[in-house]
């Protein structure tokens, strides 16, 4: 089992609505009320939440960020995304599940269909030679191929749908992976228990191909 330690991570979660909402039905001034009471703390100010409205059918959204920028958050006529980019550290995971379960605790969000959760990683080896050691497994000398890495799809006994989580060399970093899971989750709204289990469900499939994330910065 190697053990590797993450430089810099994100998530984005993108919330499929069951019906798209025509704009005369989408509650505009309470969203931006909910948005704004929820994240107060965190910096949102008043002129920061823009609504951009194309026509008066399905043409529209509602989004603001946060952070610099690294948080965007945006409401459609068919879907709600979230992304929180550059988050390096544990303290820095918390912050973003918080900001999470802020949204959809307090914002009136349509009913959801499904959501689609990406998480991103770049996670360094002990040194260069752990990488290669760990990469070696994938390599193929007699098609010239002198290292690779792992695209799998992977069951968590904690978590109801399959996790695709690719692993393959940084390009960013030395010595480093870039990891990627991608999964989903049915039914309505993301709550702090499902945040909980998807992070926890992600270390584990991280395991299943032998990798082991270091407890100051994990997905």
């Amino acid at each position: 089992m190697a053990e590797i330690t993450t430089h810099v991570c994100g998530v984005a979660f993108e919330s499929v609505f069951k019906i798209a909402v025509l704009f005369r039905g989408f509650r505009c001034d309470e969203i931006s009320q909910k948005c704004l009471e929820a994240f107060a703390s965190y910096g949102l100010r008043p002129t920061q939440i823009a609504v951009r409205n194309g026509d008066q059918v399905f043409n529209y959204d509602l989004s603001f960020s946060l952070f610099n920028g690294n948080g965007t958050f945006k409401i459609s006529s068919e879907k709600l995304e979230v992304s929180l980019q550059n988050v390096n550290s544990e303290k820095d995971w918390e912050i973003v599940q918080d900001c999470l379960a802020k949204f959809y605790e307090h914002v009136p969000l349509p009913e959801i269909e499904h959501t689609l959760i990406t998480s991103n990683a770049h996670a360094a080896f002990a040194s260069d030679e752990a990488m290669q050691q760990y990469l070696s497994q994938y390599a193929n000398p007699a098609r010239q191929i002198v290292s690779g890495g792992a695209i799998a799809n992977i069951l968590c006994p904690n978590w109801p749908t399959e996790i695709r989580l690719a692993a393959e060399r940084s390009l960013a970093y030395p010595a480093s992976l870039f990891l990627m899971w991608t999964t989903t989750h049915r039914g309505d709204k993301i709550t702090r228990n499902v945040l909980t289990s998807v992070k926890s469900a992600f270390e584990e499939s991280a395991a299943k191909l032998d990798l082991t994330l270091a407890r100051t910065n994990r997905p």
